[in-house]
């Protein structure tokens, strides 16, 4: 049996989703784009994905942009908004602790188009630092800022209601950019009462299949395409638009939605019974994750073993974590988000993420932890 306590990385589709795209695929395929009866059957279902997920996410069906996930989203927003933006002042503010999609976007950015990158530190709680952010935005014209709402890394969670008005304030001519990849089916979230101009997400993340995300975008916002061709989706994202994963997104997302208050109840408890049960156990630990930050994530360090050799270990026993972004995990030993929060190598190289889902059981969790810490006893060097 398998564990699966890794699902910020990517959740498993909810059999209620899994069943409709199913048959949504077995439907003899058509495009969006024909103007034959097949054709408007699929842009049928394509408008009905873009109603429900308009109504979960509080946005207008224009706003929203289909694509094939998160990091697409994020490189559209950021460099379509940039690109169509040319009189906007070329320089950029973002925060030490954004996701690598938003990271290495913004250093094409600056290689490729001349842009000033300013990075906000974090706090040691893993938010953005108030008064640097303040900083940045007076330090010279700004034209472009991205801010992660919910951290991929701890579940610190960025007050965007102080945020986004600083910017108004102190740089009103700025694009701005939220990436809500760590919020969409977990936590409440309005588009039109956030103050973004874009918003990035990702169906994987929450129970829709793989290759599935969205771009909101604001009316007015202006955008270049970085894809190009037939110029579907008022040319804002060229390509044919997955009909049956725009609508596998939006089930999943309305699932969520309609449940957000006691799923989330539910994972609170799944992320206070593992810490009760690792310290009934007596295992050293430090939370590295804040208090009141998302409970779907837990970034925690067990002093004497490598992250590395737990993740490992509990692997081969079927029991899943990671050591920080999937997106990452080639650069062992290394968490660029760890270290903005001031923790030091030790720390960095002790510490695992742990995600909590609405599935996990009572079960789950003490299975997680006795595997843990007898693991612990066995390889820990304290």
């Amino acid at each position: 049996m398998i564990y699966d306590f890794d699902t910020t990385a990517t959740s498993p589709v909810l059999p209620e989703v899994l069943t409709e795209y199913v048959r949504m695929l077995g439907e003899q395929g058509n495009n969006p784009s024909s103007t034959h009866a097949g054709g408007l059957r699929a842009l049928h279902q394509v408008d009905e994905a873009k109603r429900i997920i308009a109504r979960c996410l509080d946005c207008s069906a224009e706003e929203i942009i289909f694509t094939s996930g998160g990091t697409e989203s994020i490189n559209l927003a950021l460099l379509g908004a940039s690109r169509r933006n040319n009189r906007r002042p070329r320089r950029a503010v973002t925060t030490a602790g954004e996701h690598d999609a938003v990271i290495e976007t913004f250093k094409v950015l600056r290689d490729d188009e001349g842009y000033e990158i300013d990075f906000v530190p974090l706090t040691p709680e893993g938010t953005a630092d108030t008064d640097a952010f303040i900083q940045a935005l007076e330090k010279a014209p700004c034209g472009l800022i991205s801010l992660i709402v919910a951290s991929n890394e701890t579940g610190a969670v960025n007050d965007c209601g102080l945020l986004l008005p600083l910017v108004r304030e102190r740089a009103p001519q700025a694009v701005t950019h939220g990436d809500i990849v760590q919020v969409c089916g977990k936590m409440p979230f309005s588009f039109r009462r956030s103050g973004f101009d874009f918003a990035s997400l990702s169906g994987h993340k929450f129970g829709a299949p793989k290759g599935t995300g969205v771009l909101l975008k604001r009316k007015g916002a202006a955008l270049s395409p970085i894809i190009h061709g037939g110029g579907q989706q008022h040319n804002f994202r060229s390509g044919t638009v997955n009909a049956p994963g725009a609508m596998a997104l939006a089930l999943a997302l309305r699932f969520h939605s309609e449940r957000l208050e006691a799923e989330r109840e539910h994972v609170l408890a799944m992320h206070h019974l593992f810490l009760r049960e690792i310290a009934a156990r007596g295992v050293p630990h430090r939370v590295i994750s804040p208090d009141g930050g998302s409970p779907y994530v837990l970034s925690i360090a067990f002093p004497g073993i490598r992250g590395e050799t737990m993740l490992n270990a509990l692997s081969a026993e079927g029991v899943y974590l990671s050591t920080g972004s999937a997106c990452g995990s080639k650069r062992a030993g290394e968490n660029h988000v760890l270290a903005a929060m001031g923790l030091d190598k030790q720390a960095i190289l002790s510490a695992v993420r742990i995600s909590f889902a609405p599935h996990h059981t009572d079960s789950d969790v003490r299975h997680l932890a006795s595997r843990l810490a007898d693991n612990y006893g066995r390889y820990a060097s304290i």
